[in-house]
């Protein structure tokens, strides 16, 4: 019988839905081995889970999502695997960009009043257990009826969290805000001295752009070239796109590179929970699947 896992999955310690253990209990019950905890900036969340794997025979991948900015157009995102997270100057460190996560948070929200958008920095800061996420803020507009005007305005309808975060909260957008954060070495410097493995998250989406008239997709590679150069370990090659057409693309794509360049293989939903960012845990209802071979082989990458 195969084992599938899921190897980056969001709690609401960042800006996941369900508590750690509700995540992992999820994952045991729609039958995947092992579920990776990727929380942004926070591994508070670890504790948690760990233990209700233990009590209810699930692997967990102890794991956090940390934000860098390469330069002052791009974002991207370093996932940690096999993390020391109970190091305690770690978490301290990891405390410290929850802080400017809350300075630029407040500058979204200002930016979000001024373009007309009601939505109050208290009423997001009480939504969330100390990582305040992008969406947080789209599903807090989104879900307030005094912005349904404005957003049928906007967008013609109703908007999932994903298209309203794509039109106003990411890099270059109206309502972004750039925050002091730690630029690509430093953030996988962060991650080795701590043990753990160094991996781009979702790249189908932060390398990958898509022409709006003829839907062709174009591969960001020397980003990738640079990353490495940085010391990155491996790829999430399997993530998604919307469609399962272009999530081919990508994963094809990535594999391609992965194999060339001897790079380590990491794959997940970016599972939230609570909003239509990121997929279903476990990618049910979509047809990609993650077989366990390639936990094992983070596993004998992290001991090398």
């Amino acid at each position: 019988m195969k084992k599938y896992i899921d190897l980056h999955a969001h709690t609401y310690y960042s800006d996941g839905g369900l508590s750690p253990a509700a995540v992992v209990e999820k994952a045991k019950k729609i039958g995947l081995s092992a579920v990776g905890i990727a929380d942004h900036d926070s591994v508070s969340g670890l504790s948690e889970a760990t233990s209700a794997g233990k009590k209810i025979g699930i692997e967990v991948v102890p794991a956090t999502e940390i934000t860098c900015y390469p330069s002052e157009k791009r974002e991207f995102h370093i996932l940690g695997y096999f993390i020391d997270w109970k190091n305690k100057t770690f978490q301290s460190f990891l405390k410290e960009l929850q802080t400017q996560r809350e300075q630029q948070a407040e500058k979204v929200v200002a930016s979000l009043n001024e373009l007309g958008y009601l939505i109050n920095l208290g009423d997001l800061k009480s939504l969330t257990r100390g990582v305040i996420g992008k969406p947080h803020i789209a599903w807090m507009v989104i879900n307030d009826l005094e912005n349904k005007k404005k957003l049928l305005e906007d967008f013609g309808g109703i908007p999932t969290a994903s298209d309203f975060i794509r039109k106003y909260l990411i890099t270059g957008m109206p309502a972004h805000h750039r925050r002091e954060a730690l630029d690509p070495k430093d953030s996988i410097d962060l991650i080795h001295k701590h043990g753990g493995l160094a991996i781009l998250a979702h790249p189908s989406w932060d390398l990958v752009s898509k022409d709006s008239e003829s839907g062709k997709l174009t591969f960001d590679d020397h980003y990738l070239a640079e990353l490495l150069g940085n010391g990155l370990d491996g790829i999430e090659v399997y993530s998604h796109r919307d469609s399962e057409e272009d999530t081919k693309l990508c994963v094809a794509h990535y594999e391609k590179i992965a194999k060339e360049k001897g790079l380590a293989v990491s794959g997940g939903s970016d599972y939230h929970g609570f909003s239509s960012t990121g997929k279903e845990l476990g990618f049910v209802g979509f047809y990609l699947k993650i077989p366990y071979q390639v936990l094992d082989d983070l596993k004998l990458r992290s001991k090398k």
